[in-house]
C-alpha cells in the first residue's frame, strides 16, 4: 500500500487530497473551512451511499453538540466551491442526509500512472467548457493562448503585455455583474497602483429578503494605509450574500512590506463568511478573519492569527449598493 497515493482521491469533477487536507478543481486548490473538507472527507469515503446527518455529526464534530444548521452551512460552501449550482454532486435526501453522486477515478497502480491520473483530471473539466464553445470562438481564444505563449519571451513580453490583455478581453471580455464599467474601470485602476492582483469577479444582486445589514457587505472594498504597523495593501471584494448571512467574495494583498508577518508577492484568495451579529466572519488557514463596518461607513477588518497575535486594517468602500461611485479617501 503506497500511502500517497492511497491519501488522493480522484473524482470526475473534483479532487481530495488527505495527506495535505486540500480539495481541487480543473488542478486548483479550494480554499475550504476544516469542518467543511472533514465533511466532504467524509462524502467522498462514503461516495454513491447514504451519509446520514447523525453520521456527518459524529464523523466531523464527535461529542460537540452542534445544531444542524452547521452541517447545512458546510454543504452549501461545498455546493459554491465545487461549482454544484444544481446539486449534482452532492444531492440531498431529504429528512435523511446527504450522498455524494461523484464517480470515483480507479486508483493507478504506480506513481507515473497517478501522476497521469492527476494531470488529466484537471483538463477533463476544462474540456468540457470547450467543446460547448462555437467554433469560431474556439479558434479565436486558442490564437490569444498560443500568442500569450509566444509574448511572455522576455524580449517580447515588455512591449507586447498591455496590447495583449487588450485583444483577449476583446475576446473574452469579463462580466463584472450589477458594477458599472466605469466603476470597473476605476477599481481595476486602484488596483494596480495598490500592487493588488485583482481576480476575475462578478458582483451578484441581492435577493430582495436578503437583511439590511447582510446586504451592506456587499461589494468592493480596499485599504488606504493598508495594514497597521506593516502597510501592506488590502482588498474585500463580497460578490455574493445570501438571506443566510453567507458571504463569499475574495481577499486581495499586494505584495509585502518590510514589517509584513507573510512574506512574498501580492496574492488573492476566495473566501466564503457569515454575517452574526453584524460581523462578516471568515476561519481561514492562516487565522479568524473579523470585518465591522463603522459609524463613518468603513470596514474594520481584523485577522487574529492561529499562532497568536492580531492584525488590523481599515476599508474604504470603494463601489458598495450604499455608495457606488465612492472612492479611497487617498484617491478624492
Amino acid at each position: 500500500m503506497d500511502p500517497a497515493t492511497d491519501s488522493v482521491l480522484i473524482f470526475d469533477s473534483f479532487e481530495l487530497d488527505l495527506a495535505r487536507g486540500v480539495a481541487r478543481v480543473d488542478g486548483v486548490d479550494l480554499d475550504l473551512r476544516p469542518k467543511s473538507f472533514a465533511v466532504l472527507g467524509y462524502l467522498a469515503g462514503n461516495a454513491g451511499r447514504l451519509a446520514s446527518k447523525q453520521d456527518l455529526h459524529e464523523a466531523v464534530w464527535g461529542n460537540v453538540a452542534v445544531s444542524d444548521d452547521s452541517l447545512v452551512q458546510c454543504i452549501r460552501e461545498l455546493r459554491l466551491k465545487l461549482r454544484d449550482d444544481d446539486h449534482s454532486i452532492i444531492k440531498t435526501v431529504s429528512r435523511r442526509g446527504y450522498r455524494l453522486d461523484a464517480r470515483p477515478v480507479p486508483p493507478p497502480h504506480d506513481h507515473g500512472s497517478q501522476n497521469a491520473s492527476r494531470q488529466m483530471s484537471a483538463p477533463r473539466g476544462i474540456a468540457a467548457r470547450l467543446a460547448a464553445l462555437p467554433r469560431r470562438s474556439l479558434v479565436a481564444g486558442l490564437s490569444v493562448m498560443a500568442f500569450a505563449s509566444l509574448a511572455s519571451a522576455p524580449p517580447i513580453a515588455a512591449g507586447m503585455r498591455h496590447p495583449l490583455a487588450e485583444l483577449a478581453h476583446w475576446f473574452v471580455p469579463e462580466d463584472h455583474g450589477i458594477v458599472p464599467e466605469q466603476d470597473v474601470e476605476r477599481i481595476t485602476a486602484l488596483a494596480a497602483e495598490k500592487q493588488l492582483p485583482l481576480p476575475a469577479y462578478r458582483v451578484r444582486a441581492p435577493a430582495s429578503d436578503v437583511p439590511d445589514n447582510v446586504r451592506r457587505f456587499l461589494g468592493v472594498w480596499v485599504s488606504d494605509q493598508g495594514w497597521i504597523n506593516s502597510h501592506r495593501q488590502f482588498m474585500m471584494i463580497v460578490t455574493n450574500v445570501d438571506r443566510d448571512g453567507v458571504a463569499t467574495g475574495y481577499l486581495v494583498n499586494g505584495p509585502a512590506m518590510p514589517h509584513s508577518r507573510v512574506p512574498g508577492p501580492g496574492f488573492s484568495g476566495g473566501f466564503t463568511g457569515y454575517v452574526l451579529d453584524d460581523v462578516l466572519r471568515y476561519d481561514g488557514n492562516t487565522g479568524l478573519h473579523s470585518a465591522s463596518i463603522t459609524a463613518d461607513g468603513r470596514i474594520e477588518f481584523k485577522l487574529v492569527f492561529r499562532e497568536g497575535g492580531t492584525s488590523v486594517v481599515f476599508l474604504e468602500p470603494l463601489w458598495t449598493l450604499a455608495h457606488p461611485g465612492r472612492v479611497a479617501r487617498s484617491q478624492t
